[in-house]
Order: structure tokens, then C-alpha cells, then sequence
């Protein structure tokens, strides 16, 4: 039995604006959200390093560790394109479950901007997540790499202008029972809030802090 629907016009054009909306919300593209940002927590106590292993940006970023600008400290300059130093860094002793938090100092043709993966900004979340899945990754940009090692795949402090390809700066973690290496603590105390805790530690050298 075929069965005919007579649609009146008000009725066909109703029903046309609606498969417009609803297609227009299909193919619209994924817009940054605050809970998106994965911070990267210690699964099991150890000394963390980050290396700077590659990236492709115009930008010039630092990239270093805390939660605002008033207590971040720079462990790497002129990334991507000149890195200050390419070997891995000691961060320090942390236990299991204590959140690191990053930030990176960004400048390109003229701008400058920060970003910090306990942020809730646009630059933030576009530095710190990955907000098309293009990883695949759940919107994460940490990708495991072994038992003990992560890359960050960060775009940097000014993409949110202009993209999100997460591959301007790439940063190596490692967990290791005792420290990677004889390269030295950056200058300052650094008091980082990791969930209601303050961690703490004491550099063994005083470094110039590139961030004006």
C-alpha cells in the first residue's frame, strides 16, 4: 500500500528550515570548551623531565612550568625553530596524582600572549587540547609513547588566531626512579598548585627569566 503525504506550504517550508538548521549544526565546527584541557597527572612518584623534541610554528614560544604568569618559570627558549637547549631537563620529584601544571610565552608578528593548561581562555585550550580530535586522542594532546614516557603535541600561545594543527611545540615527559641527568633545576623556587597542595623545590642555579 503506497501512502501519499500532501504537505501544504507552510508545512514544506517549515519542514525544509528545520533539515537546514539541523544540517548547519552537523557540519559546524567544534568550538573550544573549558573542560577540555587534560592536565597531565604523575601516575606513579618519580622525577619527571621534559625534552623539546621538534614542532613547526612561526611563533617564538617559551615553554616552562606554572599556573599564571606571576610564578612561571622558563625552562625552554626559541622554540620551535631555535631551541635553547635540546637536552632533557629535571623538573623535580612528584608524587603519584600530583598535577603538572604548564604554560608557554608566545610571541609572532607583533603579538604576544600566554597560555597554561589549568587555563580557561581560548589560548589556553587551544595550546593545551585538541579541539577537532585530529590526534584522536579524546581532545587530548598527551599521547603515551611507552611505560613511562608522554609527547605533548601544544600548539602554541597564539594559535588560537589563527589554528589548531598541535604540532608547534613537542615536548617529551619521562618518569624515572632517579634524575635523567647532571643538567641543573631552573633558577627561582617555583610554587606550583597542584590540587589543594603547593609544590615546591629549590633550584640549584639562578637562571635570567626570558619573560619580560
Amino acid at each position: 500500500m503506497i501512502v501519499r503525504l500532501n504537505l501544504s506550504k507552510p508545512a514544506l517550508t517549515t519542514s525544509i528550515a528545520i533539515l537546514t538548521v539541523l544540517s548547519s549544526l552537523a557540519v559546524a565546527p567544534p568550538r573550544a570548551r573549558a573542560d577540555s584541557i587534560q592536565e597531565f597527572v604523575m601516575p606513579s612518584g618519580g622525577y619527571l623531565s621534559i625534552q623539546f623534541i621538534g614542532g613547526s610554528a612561526a611563533g617564538v614560544t617559551t615553554f616552562g612550568l606554572g599556573t599564571s604568569p606571576n610564578n612561571f618559570v622558563a625552562f625552554f627558549t626559541g622554540l620551535p625553530n631555535s631551541p635553547s637547549s635540546l637536552r632533557a631537563v629535571n623538573v623535580g620529584f612528584f608524587s603519584a596524582g600530583t598535577t603538572i601544571h604548564m604554560g608557554m610565552f608566545t610571541r609572532f608578528a607583533g603579538a604576544s600572549g600566554w597560555a597554561f593548561s589549568n587555563g580557561t581562555d581560548q589560548a589556553s585550550i587551544v595550546a593545551f587540547s585538541d579541539i577537532d580530535n585530529s590526534l584522536g586522542l579524546g581532545g587530548s594532546i598527551i599521547q603515551q609513547t611507552g611505560p613511562n614516557t608522554w609527547v605533548l603535541h601544544l600548539d602554541d600561545a597564539l594559535s588560537y588566531k589563527y589554528d589548531d594543527d598541535d604540532n608547534d611545540v613537542l615536548i617529551r615527559l619521562r618518569i624515572t626512579s632517579k634524575p635523567v641527568s647532571t643538567v641543573p633545576e631552573p633558577a627561582s623556587g617555583l610554587l606550583l598548585l597542584s590540587g589543594g597542595a603547593l609544590v615546591a623545590w629549590r633550584a640549584r642555579r639562578r637562571r635570567n627569566n626570558p619573560v619580560s
